[in-house]
């Protein structure tokens, strides 16, 4: 078993450290320097959820539609990790 130190990459999604990639979550096109990381099953969740959300992360010289494209990309993986983390918290009893 691995030991999981500062430059152990794992998902931000489920915690896995099996192929795990930096993500341009942003859009290569339009924010490349932003990059999350998930495993090959929640990067693949991300761009079905791109689509699905008709976020096309093609290339636009027009500077603000680049930028509501990444914005929408951002929100998209926002919402993947807090919709993890909401799954992982209502395992955890309340406190009263």
């Amino acid at each position: 078993m691995k030991s999981r130190n500062e430059t152990t990459r794992v998902c931000v999604i489920c915690g896995s450290d099996e192929d795990v990639e930096d993500n341009h979550a942003g859009g290569r096109n339009f924010m490349a320097w932003f990059t999350i990381r998930f495993c090959r099953r929640h990067h693949q969740l991300f761009h079905r959820q791109l689509e699905s959300a008709e976020v096309y992360l093609r290339y636009t010289p027009n500077k603000l539609k680049r930028l509501v494209g990444a914005a929408l990309a951002l929100t998209i993986a926002l919402w993947m990790v807090l919709q993890a983390l909401g799954e992982t918290i209502s395992h955890v009893p309340e406190k009263e």
